[in-house]
């Protein structure tokens, strides 16, 4: 991994950043697999796994907050260290209690520390890299969080499929790992702009650019179209597979995986000449398709097929949206705006879920997707729609 980032030119801090980021997101086992741990390790019915989803967004929410407000007051390290040092703890409780609830507790408080430390990586990124590969670097970032994704789905879905007490115990090792490396390795430090970030940032929210804004508001309904892989598409697989869901649900985190590593280097190349809300546009697009074929197919190939068009969309949305807001705002407002990008993201899974919940109990999954699909469609095609206009518009004047 190492010499392999070398190999691409990135340098000794942004190395150590998608290092670090890579075993951040592979501590976080519990995340991706929600739907069907809580079900299974807690013999919850759909009803109730739905509501503790909802309460992890909220508690993740809460966390990017805390850790927007945190990054100016604290250090990076310190954040690191003291993050996975609470997450390794709070999963040492929840797994040696005999209570439910008071487990649930310990799980909700780990994911309050994933919420917190997903804008210490923003920060760090946007303080690491310079105009020349901004995008790249946050391509890369993007990219560092799917590989570890991939191992996650490989090593969690066999675990998941063993028994849900083994994916707990892979969360604690990764987090102490974190911790590790937390301590060891070298990361950029600006606390002096860091500070001043945090006296100014109230204030400097008020001139973000609207560009920023209305690119924050498509990326909260790509989001809601995102949403769908961690509680829809679980418990549909869980329905099409006969209790192989475990399995196949890791094979399209694979999968998914596996393509944002192929993909994202030259699909930013390609899109670089197109505008940021262009690409936003067309990232709806992408999911709507990729989501909303699952109406139609159930057959295993063609489900890992459609992966591939909601991780163009995927690769699009969070790239995008976050080389932008470096782009176009200054230090004193990113760590704020980057901690409200998870925060997004968490009330789009609440809002997504509740409604998928609803739409699954009214009318089942396959009219739930096609509805899914078929907004996101229209979505995408609209902002595009409206891009080119003006677009004709800033030409002829």
């Amino acid at each position: 991994m190492t010499v392999w980032l070398k190999r691409i030119g990135l340098a000794a801090g942004m190395r150590n950043i998608i290092l670090l980021r890579l075993l951040f997101v592979m501590a976080n086992a519990l995340g991706p697999f929600a739907a069907l741990f809580f079900q299974r390790h807690y013999q919850l019915d759909s009803s109730a796994v739905a509501w503790v989803i909802t309460l992890m967004s909220a508690f993740y929410l809460l966390g990017n907050l805390l850790g927007g407000a945190l990054i100016g007051r604290c250090s990076f390290r310190t954040l690191l260290i003291c993050t996975s040092s609470c997450s390794s703890l709070f999963l040492l409780v929840a797994a040696v209690l005999g209570s439910s609830i008071a487990s649930t507790v310990m799980v909700l408080l780990f994911m309050l520390c994933a919420g917190l430390i997903t804008p210490v990586f923003s920060v760090l990124t946007s303080l690491a890299a310079d105009e020349s590969n901004r995008i790249a670097s946050f391509g890369y970032l993007h990219l560092a969080s799917n590989l570890g994704g991939a191992l996650l789905f490989v090593i969690g879905g066999y675990l998941l499929g063993l028994d849900s007490h083994y994916l707990v115990l892979f969360a604690m090792v990764a987090s102490v790992l974190c911790l590790l490396a937390s301590v060891f390795l070298a990361l950029p430090e600006r606390q002096n702009a860091m500070t001043e970030a945090r006296r100014t940032s109230i204030g400097a929210l008020v001139d973000v650019p609207r560009i920023v804004i209305v690119a924050g508001a498509m990326f909260f309904v790509l989001s809601v179209l995102d949403a769908q892989r961690e509680y829809q598409l679980p418990l549909w697989l869980d329905g099409v597979t006969a209790g192989k869901a475990a399995g196949l649900f890791g094979a399209v985190g694979i999968v998914n995986a596996l393509l944002v590593v192929v993909l994202t280097q030259p699909l930013i190349a390609l899109t670089s000449r197109f505008g940021a809300l262009t690409n936003l546009s067309l990232a709806a697009v992408f999911y709507g398709i990729g989501f909303g074929a699952y109406a139609f197919f159930e057959q295993t190939i063609l489900i890992l097929s459609f992966v591939f068009f909601w991780t163009l969309g995927e690769i699009l949305g969070v790239t995008y949206v976050t080389a932008l807001i470096a782009q176009k705002t200054t230090l004193q407002t990113q760590a704020s705006l980057f901690s409200l990008i998870p925060i997004l993201l968490a009330g789009a899974r609440m809002v997504s879920v509740g409604i998928g919940a609803s739409l699954i109990t009214g009318v089942g999954f396959q009219l739930s997707w096609s509805i899914y699909g078929l907004l996101g469609v229209l979505f995408g095609g609209g902002c595009l729609l409206l891009a080119a206009r003006r677009n004709r518009y800033a030409t002829s004047v």
